[in-house]
């Protein structure tokens, strides 16, 4: 307790960082409570603090909100400038100043690009807007990177007036894409720097800081375009200025959520070193730009593996239609909520997600595939710095690595060898490699989750590339016998079956005679009734000759 004057504090009270603060004091003299307010010479800052930024910050934003602001008003700033040049540009490329043209003409092509413009964001949506999740920072910069270009194009547009609405359309939709884009990632910054709740609060203010930036370029591109006229060097400097400005605001972004970038560096330096990379270390390497020119070249270059979850099985039965190995690696994660096929003819590790599968599964899956695609690549001596390099030669990891390249039951020779016995991967990993796999991960995983979790990575959600095919629990079981009704004629339940000698007939297999029966399929433990029943031609020709 603090005494002020003759009197005593018994409260204290500060408004967020406004400097504003009350204290609550009882005099000696009497039994009130006096307030006292107190309030720093810092009215023109605190209110333009209130108008401009979320209420409580810094407390009610993540830490590196204000590095990002800085550099996204930058960026705000030079990217209206270039496109009130660009403007002015497409006015006079449609006619504006000019006597020949006609209002009809400027309106036709107008409406043309306004339509190219929404076909466009249809397509751009549908294609990729999965994506745009997972790789936020990257469509953040493409898309300014791209809006830069697109106000090239306009620059140009006067120098090609025979072509203006072809010039014009395709400026237009390179904006739609910037739109979509944009506006998609600019929510996914949003959604992370508010960590009260504040979405809509954070978002607002953005909203507000970035209009207050454009009044302000808008009153200085006025002043350029009045004192220079159509500068196109002045529209190149602030083409460069964007371009920069908008890397280093992605570039202090700090993610906390994992990706296929972020998670594929975490991995890394865990066989490594040995250790968990901290989100701040992690987002300052994560590439942000030579990952979707070469869209293998992580996983690849980290497991020799490209890697996909929850694709459909047909890709893979197409490829490999033998039940065989499908049904071996089945037995081996029987007790997983996933299952992992590498395909050695694609070099693509696929990773079946059952119903059951979270968040976690899935990310212990990946790493999983990642060990799985390390140790094929050791068993097949193909060179791998994760493995081979001298600093990690003597990692647990490593030192698997090279117990299984020398051990002869690791390995065991791919099936379709005969197709391209030309490949470098002649051999695949057995059976007992993927049951020892399987213990190596459990292990490790219980010290990589609580690891992940306590530097300050967010496992309740995870942003990589997922499609919705999954696995559903099939159970087969023996067709039950004809039960007679009381007609004296019998009658069968109506359950969906195969047959094995049918078939066989499709796959060129034999099957030998005691196997050639009816089956029926239980689906979750939930019998189908509603199916047709197949029966066999051997079975309707005994039919036929005991009537």
């Amino acid at each position: 307790m603090y005494v002020v004057h003759d009197g005593d504090i018994i409260y204290k009270e500060t408004y967020g960082t406004a400097n504003k603060q009350r204290i609550y004091v009882k005099p000696p003299d009497q039994t009130n409570v006096v307030v006292y307010e107190e309030e720093k010479d810092r009215k023109v800052i605190n209110f333009i603090a209130r108008v401009f930024l979320p209420q409580g910050y810094p407390d009610s934003v993540s830490r590196d909100y204000t590095n990002y602001q800085i550099w996204d008003t930058a960026q705000a700033f030079c990217s209206t400038i270039t496109g009130i040049l660009a403007t002015q540009e497409v006015l006079r490329g449609v006619g504006v100043g000019d006597n020949t043209a006609t209002p009809l003409a400027a309106t036709i092509t107008w409406v043309i690009k306004d339509g190219c413009g929404h076909l466009g964001k249809i397509y751009f949506a549908y294609s990729r807007g999965t994506h745009l999740d997972a790789y936020s920072k990257k469509w953040r910069l493409y898309a300014d990177t791209l809006n830069d270009a697109a106000m090239c194009i306009e620059i140009a547009l006067p120098a090609f007036k025979n072509y203006t609405t072809v010039i014009l359309c395709i400026s237009t939709v390179m904006k739609a894409i910037v739109g979509v884009a944009g506006g998609a990632t600019r929510v996914a910054m949003t959604q992370h720097h508010a960590i009260r709740s504040n979405l809509a609060d954070v978002s607002a203010k953005d909203a507000a800081q970035e209009t207050a930036v454009n009044l302000i370029a808008s009153l200085a591109a006025l002043l350029i375009i009045t004192v220079f006229g159509s500068s196109l060097t002045i529209f190149a400097i602030m083409m460069v200025f964007h371009i920069i400005f908008n890397y280093m605001a992605v570039r202090s972004v700090c993610l906390r959520t994992l990706n296929v970038p972020r998670y594929l560096q975490i991995i890394d330096t865990y066989l490594r070193e040995e250790i968990i990379a901290k989100p701040c270390l992690v987002n300052r390497d994560e590439p942000v730009i030579t990952w979707s020119i070469r869209r293998n070249y992580l996983d690849r270059n980290l497991c020799g593996f490209q890697i996909t979850i929850g694709d459909s099985m047909k890709s893979l039965v197409k490829k490999n239609p033998k039940a065989v190995s499908l049904n071996r690696i089945k037995e081996v994660y029987n007790a997983k909520d996933y299952m992992i096929y590498p395909c050695l003819k694609t070099r693509t590790i696929y990773i079946f997600l059952r119903h059951s599968a979270t968040s976690e599964d899935i990310l212990c899956a990946y790493f999983q595939s990642v060990l799985l695609g390390v140790i094929i690549c050791a068993i097949n001596k193909y060179d791998l710095p994760i493995y081979k390099s001298s600093k990690v030669a003597s990692k647990p990891f490593a030192q698997v690595c090279e117990i299984f390249q020398k051990a002869e039951w690791s390995r065991q020779v791919r099936e379709d060898l005969c197709e391209c016995p030309t490949t470098a991967f002649k051999f695949n990993a057995s059976i007992e490699v993927m049951e020892f796999l399987n213990k190596i991960v459990e292990k490790e995983w219980l010290k990589i989750k609580p690891g992940l979790e306590q530097v300050g990575w967010d496992l309740k959600k995870n942003l990589l590339i997922i499609e919705e095919w999954r696995i559903t629990n099939v159970k087969v079981a023996k067709q039950p016998a004809r039960q007679q009704d009381g007609s004296g004629g019998h009658t069968t339940r109506n359950f969906p079956s195969f047959n094995l000698r049918e078939l066989s007939k499709s796959n060129n297999t034999i099957i030998d005679e005691d196997e050639s029966k009816t089956y029926m399929i239980e689906v979750d433990n939930k019998i189908v009734t509603e199916s047709r029943h197949i029966v066999t031609e051997d079975r309707r020709a005994s039919t036929s000759q005991e009537q």
